[in-house]
């Protein structure tokens, strides 16, 4: 899939996140790595992944850093069938903005459609 078309995927998806845990997104981006493939220790693939320091434990002292990042896998998910696709980013931006707003995995898992 072209690059342009999986990225509009992930606006549309970042756009139906509800306007009220979007507007309390901040210092964040959001962005597709188009080449990379990731496996965790347990060699089960990434679909995505947040980076950063989760938004409960900001404290006073963070100021002046560099943004949070969550990260899309475009080959990872391209491995699924294509008609999956939206779904699969939707559920994979929503997972690692949980993380931004701190909850677990286990928190996370019980949310899990993938």
């Amino acid at each position: 899939m072209d690059i342009k078309d999986f990225e509009k995927y992930v606006e549309q998806a970042l756009k139906d996140i509800p306007q009220k845990f979007r507007d309390m997104m901040e210092n964040i981006t959001i962005e597709v790595n188009p080449d990379q493939v990731v496996f965790d220790k347990d060699h089960h693939l990434i679909l995505g992944q947040y980076r950063g320091v989760a938004l409960p434990q900001r404290g006073p002292a963070y100021r002046n850093v560099l943004p949070d990042m969550i990260i899309i896998y475009k080959k990872a998910l391209e491995k699924f069938p294509k008609e999956r696709l939206p779904e699969l980013i939707t559920n994979v931006l929503q997972h690692e903005i949980g993380h931004y707003f701190g909850m677990s995995e286990e928190e996370l898992a019980k949310y899990k459609k993938i």
